[in-house]
């Protein structure tokens, strides 16, 4: 066992000392390989607005379906489509449906979400 503990010791030892920050910068370092979305690109965010909330954020809508006492609320650009599905008497958003139209990457159909929230189209 003793044995083994210095093999183990031995081992730490040849990669060099580390700091406790250089440990702990390597363990919170992110997968490179892994999209980050920044936290207003996240379509969940307009869950519980209402449809008035909706349109200040993100103007009129391109098309606005009614089905019953729901709505679909969709709004299309080149790279993606934002379906918006809002119920009851107040229509709020309970469910958003976020894809891209057609062969658009997951970075791409979030630049293409940010985009709408940066510059919403003319609601006039």
């Amino acid at each position: 066992m003793l044995a083994a503990a210095l093999s183990l010791a031995a081992c730490a030892e040849a990669g060099g000392p580390q700091s406790d920050a250089e440990e702990q910068a390597a363990v919170l370092a992110p997968y490179s390989g892994m999209a980050v979305v920044p936290p207003s690109a996240d379509p969940d965010q307009l869950l519980g607005l209402s449809g008035d909330d909706i349109a200040a954020k993100l103007g009129k809508p391109t098309l606005i379906r009614r089905d019953g006492d729901a709505e679909v609320w969709q709004y299309r650009r080149v790279r993606c489509v934002l379906d918006l599905f809002l119920y009851g008497s107040r229509k709020q958003v309970e469910h958003v449906d976020l894809r891209d139209r057609g062969d658009a990457t997951d970075e791409a159909v979030q630049a293409c979400f940010q985009q709408m929230l940066e510059t919403p189209p003319d609601s006039t």
